[in-house]
């Protein structure tokens, strides 16, 4: 059987070691499965063979990530094992899922349990325990595709009550959700891996997914839960005597912190698996742990401690010549040696990191090549040889979307720009780096503050004070949301370590009944633990201290010397405001005259007319009673009722209009009323159409209005929404004025465009708001400035013609009302704007009941 076995692990796993570099290595794969698969199916005896051959044929799927198959062939493998009474089955079964799960905690778990059974004593099992090589999964495409297949996986499985594969495919499921964004779902199925493993009685598999749930919660902002969550982890830990899993549950918990930000702890954990698993000598898990601590002294700048615990990690994967682990070792180790100035030897595991035999790897590794090259010429200050080497590894990063590299690629060539002093290009790549590193990297807050500070030093150099100032303020606003997550996980990790201390004091009170030398023991290995871990504290509080002195004073000679610029810029602005201010005011109260004027003059001349057609009435009258015709004086005398009546009803017309504009311009402007808002929309139309008739007499248009009456009142300060309400009509006129004009020019060409300019004003209830739209068929807002319209003094408008603090002034005071101002445009087609109000304070119409 053991003959067999070599054999088969030799023809099988050495070629499949590179799968998916070439298609004619996917062919000997296939083909590789075809026949362990034919074989299965001729195999019709229920033996260990078969077991053997179906974990074979398993394990093959997973390589070419047939991930289905390779379940099925695992479940059925298993079973077979337990019909058979077949111990050895469950050391393969248990190689089989770490396969499936690929690199991290859970497949690390399988590893260890397939090695454990294997050791067991008089059990006779080590032939059946093999070291795998991990699987080269490459989740290429949607996320979203390879989430549906393990959601079918899930599904199928749990009909069958494989509890275990279960659990195993829902660490796939929440990395998907996670890779999403989507944490609400990986909460849920962490919840759902909870579950499952207290059933399969597996405390270890419990942690794993409670630490998964802590990192989702921590993604939701819920910190209570956070909080409540590691308390029960680390007494977890503390409790916990396991010889087997305390390793890696400490290890795990220390990998967690890490990923969270919380390097301190991170290293007291990762040092405490480290002593486990130097006394367990369990090689394997303590190079993973050497190479992790590694990234957190990285970290937290601490280069040199970084590269120490990286070659410990080298030298065991040497020593066991694991050859992918290596190529992970030596790329990991690269830039700690180029941060300690250690440039050959950046450069000799740069090269050895380059002998992977995956291709995507490679390509990623040789552009990673490249900016290690690119950096140490930017040291040497060789800015201009360094820039072609940074553009060429950017192209890589851009073609394979390596939005993790991104970033910085885009940031050295920021600075070699910098240095060159074309800060143009700097400029340019810089923002991009800083867009890129906004979008992808929500938790990198050290490289954002690196580079709006870049920016605005760059900014600063091209005498666009305004601009720097602004990055400056978010340079200082994230260097202190830094300081405050600092401070945050500083004061978590005094209580998790008080956690800590508080459950190793109940532990010492139960074991001290029992053995009084180990009692002292105990407290001895506590307060030195405590010792390390506040010398440990404090020489990371005093290098945080110190770095962020130094950003300090470079930030604020920066900032001395732009505050005496930006204060006589502040003045003259202030000046220029004010008298952009009054224009507005001017050119609105000029608008509301005109079209105030024509509502007026309408009453008026039926006021003049009937005076002066009553006059002659009189004249005839008279007439008529000299000649004492009394029955025409009679029927004069009634015209001349009628007259009058009309005169008082266009008087009262004329009145109504007057207190009307009086209402909406009293000094009130502070206080919020019930309005009728499609009846002050409806008088800004009129207003604004007439007040543009006056102007030009040419101009003509189309309005449409579609009033919901069941809005009723709401409180509003009338005399600043209808100034708003003005202006986005006074706007919507003017870009059909301006597509009229363009419409008369089309009308020489052979096929002229029929355009008839209509303005539309709607007003409806949208959920919890009221919505007030003015539309218009103009010729819309072109992309390039639909993002400056609402800032103050922006304007389209040919100079002199507005003063750009229209939209700006309406902006504020829809928000002042609690509202928002958008704006839907579509180029050549028109605009709509619209203005939302909360419907909180409406006055609905009352409601008639008839008897």
């Amino acid at each position: 059987m053991k003959q067999y076995v070599t054999f088969v692990y030799i023809t099988i796993f050495c070629s499949m070691f590179s799968f998916g570099q070439t298609q004619e290595t996917v062919t000997v794969a296939q083909t590789k499965i075809d026949s362990i698969k034919q074989r299965i199916n001729n195999h019709n005896k229920a033996d260990e063979e078969k077991v053997w051959l179906l974990n074979e044929y398993a394990r093959a799927s997973f390589y070419e990530m047939n991930f289905m198959d390779g379940l099925k062939a695992t479940r059925e493998a298993h079973e077979l094992s337990k019909d058979i009474d077949f111990e050895g089955g469950r050391v393969m079964y248990c190689e089989t899922l770490s396969l499936f799960c690929g690199y991290g905690a859970m497949a690390d778990y399988y590893q260890k349990q397939a090695e454990w059974l294997s050791l067991q004593p008089e059990k006779n099992l080590e032939k059946y325990y093999l070291e795998l090589p991990n699987a080269p999964y490459n989740f290429e495409g949607a996320s979203e595709n390879w989430l549906n297949q393990f959601s079918e996986a899930y599904t199928y499985f749990e009909t069958l009550e494989a509890k275990e594969i279960q659990a195993t495919i829902l660490s796939w499921i929440m990395y998907f959700h996670a890779r999403q964004n989507n944490f609400e779902e990986a909460l849920q199925t962490s919840q759902k891996g909870i579950k499952l493993s207290e059933e399969l009685n597996q405390p270890y598999l419990v942690f794993l997914f409670m630490s998964r749930k802590m990192t989702y919660l921590n993604d939701l902002g819920r910190q209570e839960e956070v909080s409540r969550i590691e308390a029960e982890l680390v007494e977890f830990i503390a409790k916990n005597k396991d010889a087997n899993t305390i390793g890696l549950i400490t290890s795990t918990m220390a990998f967690g912190y890490r990923l969270s930000g919380r390097h301190a702890l991170a290293i007291e954990y990762y040092s405490q698996a480290i002593e486990i698993f130097e006394q367990s000598k369990d090689t394997m898990m303590l190079a993973h742990s050497y190479n992790r601590i590694a990234f957190a002294y990285a970290h937290l700048e601490m280069f040199d401690k970084s590269v120490e615990m990286h070659e410990k990690s080298i030298a065991i994967r040497e020593h066991k010549n694991d050859k992918e682990a290596l190529i992970n070792d030596y790329n990991s180790a690269v830039f700690p040696y180029f941060y300690i100035k250690n440039y050959s030897k950046a450069r000799e595991y740069m090269k050895l990191a380059l002998e992977t035999t995956d291709k995507q790897r490679l390509i990623y590794l040789k552009a990673r090549q490249k900016s290690l090259e690119a950096q140490i010429l930017m040291d040497q200050e060789q800015y201009a040889e360094a820039v072609p080497i940074i553009q060429s590894s950017l192209d890589t990063y851009l073609e394979h979307n390596r939005f993790q590299s991104m970033p910085f690629a885009y940031m050295f060539l920021a600075r070699c720009y910098y240095n060159l002093e074309n800060y143009p290009e700097a400029l340019k790549n810089a923002l991009l780096s800083f867009k890129i590193e906004n979008a992808n990297n929500r938790h990198r807050i050290r490289v954002k503050h690196e580079i709006t500070l870049l920016i605005a030093e760059i900014y600063n150099k091209m005498g666009d004070q305004g601009n720097a100032y602004r990055y400056m303020k978010i340079h200082h606003d994230l260097r202190d949301a830094n300081d405050k997550l600092d401070a945050a996980n500083r004061l978590a990790d005094a209580k998790v370590l008080s956690i800590i201390e508080k459950s190793q004091n109940r532990i010492d009170a139960i074991e001290k009944e029992k053995e009084q030398s180990v009692q002292r023991n105990r407290v001895q290995r506590l307060w030195l633990f405590s010792i390390t871990g506040g010398l440990l504290s404090a020489l990371l509080l005093a290098l945080l201290l110190y770095r962020n002195n130094k950003s300090k004073q470079k930030a604020n000679k920066l900032l001395q010397a732009q505050k005496e610029e930006i204060q006589n810029t502040l003045k003259q602005l202030e000046a220029t405001q004010s008298q952009l201010i009054q224009s507005e005011k001017m050119a609105s109260l000029g608008e509301l005259t005109a079209g105030i004027a024509h509502e007026i003059q309408n009453p008026l001349n039926f006021v003049n007319n009937f005076s002066e057609v009553s006059n002659e009435l009189i004249d005839e009258m008279n007439e008529e009673i000299q000649k004492e015709d009394y029955d025409e004086v009679k029927a004069i005398a009634s015209d001349l009722r009628l007259n009058l009546e009309k005169i008082n009803h266009h008087g009262k017309r004329a009145d109504g209009i007057v207190k009307g504009m009086l209402q909406h311009s009293r000094s009130s402007g502070t206080t919020k009323e019930p309005t009728d808002i499609n009846k002050l929309a409806d008088e800004y139309l009129r207003l604004a159409y007439h007040g543009l008739r006056a102007k030009d007499k040419s101009f003509n248009a189309t309005m449409q209005t579609n009033f919901d009456e069941s809005i009723g009142k709401i409180d509003v300060i009338p005399q600043d929404m209808g100034r708003v309400i003005l202006n986005l009509i006074t706007n919507a006129f003017y870009a059909c004025t301006e597509r009229s004009r363009s419409a008369v020019t089309e009308k020489k060409k052979e096929h002229p465009t029929v355009y008839e300019p209509t303005v539309t004003i709607t007003t409806k209830k949208a959920g919890n708001n009221i919505s007030i739209s003015v539309k218009d068929n103009g010729n819309g807002i072109p992309k390039s400035v639909l993002d400056k319209i609402f800032q103050p003094f922006f304007t389209t408008k040919p100079t002199g013609q507005g003063t750009g603090l229209g939209l700006s002034l309406s902006y504020d005071i829809v928000k002042a009302h609690g509202g928002e101002l958008k704006v839907n445009t579509i180029e050549n087609e028109g605009t709509e704007f619209i203005i939302l109000l909360p419907a909180d304070h409406r006055h609905r119409p009352k409601k008639v009941v008839s008897a």
